[in-house]
């Protein structure tokens, strides 16, 4: 098989993202640059192999250690409640899967940066002592305060929204996809172990605007940057 591709490591002063902390707070926690998650979505067309390449050199110059978290759970359910069946759904969910660890595989392999760099899966942190501490504690949030479980379910219908869900369960779907997102949205010096902690993402999450007055819920090493790319993705 031949070798990937080399893919040019940016100018330092090239650039490719435009930097938005949500809070005062997350800027001061980008500034310190302990630790940046970038968090990867199957099946989604932006991260291509030069985007997760540009993404890891950008954090990878300004952060200690990066890790690239990828989303592998509920994928076929999404797919189950769009439609397709079990069959076709656990296909779709593979494929998706094995395209997105190859992206990652060779952005990694390409670029070098002076940070720490992992790959990880969501399913392989959910049975780690850390993953299962702060999602106790986004459950007892939810029990306690309407708005985090009201902020989680809004955000769900932004996301579907106008698909046809007749009978909620694209809705469903979406929620537990979510919900095992959220340690690491908002908790992920305790799942991972670091004093703090930026999820780095191309857009502001509506569950994130959603609970920015409910500032309880997040960990206080817990921040968050939007990185807007300057440029349209390539493959």
């Amino acid at each position: 098989m031949p070798s990937p591709p080399e893919i040019p490591r940016l100018n330092d002063t090239e650039e490719v993202f435009q930097a938005r902390p949500f809070t005062p707070g997350c800027g001061r926690l980008v500034e310190r640059g302990e630790h940046a998650l970038i968090g990867i979505s199957a099946g989604n067309g932006y991260f291509s192999q030069h985007r997760i390449a540009q993404l890891l050199e950008w954090t990878g110059r300004r952060f200690g250690a990066v890790d690239l978290l990828y989303a592998d759970l509920h994928i076929d359910t999404m797919h189950r409640a769009a439609g397709a069946e079990q069959a076709q759904a656990s296909r779709r969910a593979c494929r998706s899967l094995r395209d997105v660890r190859r992206r990652i595989r060779r952005a990694m392999e390409a670029v070098r940066v002076p940070a720490r760099v992992r790959c990880l899966a969501l399913s392989e942190t959910v049975d780690t002592p850390g993953y299962r501490s702060a999602d106790e504690r986004v459950e007892r949030a939810m029990r306690e305060h309407p708005a985090v479980e009201r902020a989680c379910e809004d955000h769900v219908r932004r996301i579907i929204a106008p698909e046809p869900d007749p009978d909620g369960a694209r809705f469903r779907a979406g929620l537990s996809y979510l919900r095992a997102e959220l340690p690491f949205l908002l908790n992920t010096p305790e799942v991972l172990s670091v004093d703090t902690s930026v999820c780095c993402y191309h857009d502001l999450l509506p569950v994130l605007v959603g609970l920015r007055r409910e500032t309880s819920c997040l960990h206080p090493g817990q921040g968050h940057l939007v990185l807007k790319p300057l440029t349209a993705p390539s493959n």
